[in-house]
């Protein structure tokens, strides 16, 4: 396992999160395009509406917990100009981050950060040399879960092996053993995906195998 510290939110529970954020956020943008549409825009509508829908699970399913007393829960990405009406929410919305999504527990007064659950390096575009690059970036992230996603087929061969297994090797040559993760690749309808949605794979670094996750 891996020595980071106990986290306030465990990552099986970052993980349910971050896949529900996912699973909504393919039911609001999939008919209309694709990330790969902005893969050269900083400010990437994908990965801004990835990080309210992340906020809005969050909201809905941790901030409700006695637990949470002194806490305050915040989800960053370079956001912009939002246009979205949005509910109130206990969990704040921040601009900017070191990665393109940043989920932080802070204390009710900002006196001090208390955990980082989750960080997603959304690195859209799927070749090799963009996604090894984000790996490396990842790997390094003291969170405790890291989410990688991109739009390309994971099946696809690199190496000798598939898109995935690359990655997550990757991410594992850098990143502490036994550190959680979560490799998400998106596919439109019709290409390598039946319907389009996210294919999720969940990771610990250090071992050999991923686990095959299902987001349906």
């Amino acid at each position: 396992m891996s020595d980071r510290r106990a986290s306030l939110v465990d990552a099986h529970d970052a993980r349910q999160c971050v896949t529900a954020a996912l699973r909504a956020l393919t039911e609001r943008r999939a008919d209309a395009d694709a990330p790969l549409d902005y893969a050269r825009r900083v400010r990437n509508p994908w990965t801004r509406d990835l990080a309210i829908e992340l906020a809005l699970e969050i909201d809905h399913t941790l901030t409700a917990n006695p637990a949470d007393a002194g806490h305050r829960h915040e989800v960053s990405a370079l956001m912009g100009p939002l246009t979205r009406a949005l509910p109130e929410m206990q969990v704040r919305l921040a601009e900017g981050g070191p990665y393109p999504v940043n989920w932080r527990i802070y204390a009710e007064d900002d006196s001090a950060m208390l955990d980082q659950p989750a960080v997603i390096c959304t690195q859209w575009r799927g070749l090799w040399p963009h996604l090894s690059r984000a790996c490396d970036d990842l790997s390094q992230a003291g969170a405790g879960l890291k989410v990688l996603a991109t739009q390309a087929d994971p099946t696809r061969e690199v190496d000798g092996l598939s898109l995935a297994t690359a990655c997550a090797y990757r991410l594992s040559a850098y990143a502490p053993k036994g550190d959680p993760m979560l490799l998400a690749f998106y596919g439109g309808a019709g290409g390598w995906r039946e319907t389009a949605g996210f294919t999720l794979y969940g990771y610990v670094a250090g071992e050999r195998a991923l686990t095959s996750l299902d987001v349906e």
